[in-house]
């Protein structure tokens, strides 16, 4: 359902202050970070990341080179880690149907000409960039922001659960594609419209993926295992 929270101001700072912590949690494993020089170095930026893993939303953070509000799912907003999430300047956002004012906050940090990470997959699986949804287009379409391509690998161990981790100390890429301006021509507020930018996301970041394994050796985990457990809604 769409929520009735209205658009708050998110801080850089918070999102800074977020960003130093991610950096300290994954020192536990070998974080390795390329192409982070793609990321222009101001104006306003969407990081849209592969998803596999617990991990990746503070992998995302670490690695980037600028402070960025992610786009998390609700469920984490719980106490007490929601004051957490909320001090660092994450977007909660509800994904059982279109969350309006999830979107206008990350609309108005593009704005401020901020950085909003994006896991166009909604749900943690194969991370192969297969099926996206189009939020990451809407929000290009409103503002104007170029889309980063980011692949995140070796976040979870092939054959395990959602919400396994990797053995601690292992390696972890982080790997940032070439900006990419997905709009398309046509009205925005169509639906066919940002059906096509998403497409052309969608094809951009499955290439990016696979170079990306390709130039790190890190093989993707595959799909969750097939089991109730992991037949819950997940983010």
């Amino acid at each position: 359902m769409t929520t009735d929270r209205a658009p708050v101001g998110l801080p850089t700072s918070g999102a800074a202050t977020g960003r130093n912590l991610a950096a300290l949690v994954t020192r536990m494993w070998k974080l390795r970070v390329a192409g982070a020089h793609h990321v222009p170095v101001d104006g306003p930026v969407i990081l849209a990341a592969n998803h596999t893993a617990f991990l990746d939303g503070l992998l995302l953070a670490a690695a980037s080179p600028r402070p960025v509000h992610v786009l998390v799912k609700s469920e984490i907003f719980v106490p007490p880690i929601d004051r957490l999430m909320r001090a660092t300047s994450q977007i909660r956002i509800e994904y059982d149907g279109p969350d309006r004012s999830a979107l206008l906050e990350a609309v108005a940090v593009l704005a401020d000409a901020g950085v909003v990470g994006v896991f166009p997959e909604v749900h943690r699986g194969a991370g192969d960039a297969r099926h996206l949804k189009h939020g990451a287009a809407y929000l290009a379409a409103r503002t104007g922001a170029l889309v980063v391509p980011v692949a995140i690998l070796g976040a979870r161990p092939a054959g395990t659960g959602k919400d396994a981790l990797p053995r601690l100390r292992s390696p972890l890429d982080v790997v940032f594609g070439e900006p990419v301006d997905i709009r398309v021509e046509g009205d925005a507020r169509r639906r066919a419209v940002l059906a096509r930018s998403g497409e052309r996301l969608r094809q951009t970041l499955s290439d990016h993926v696979q170079n990306a394994v390709r130039r790190t050796g890190q093989d993707l985990p595959g799909p969750l295992p097939d089991t109730a457990s992991d037949h819950r809604s997940t983010a």
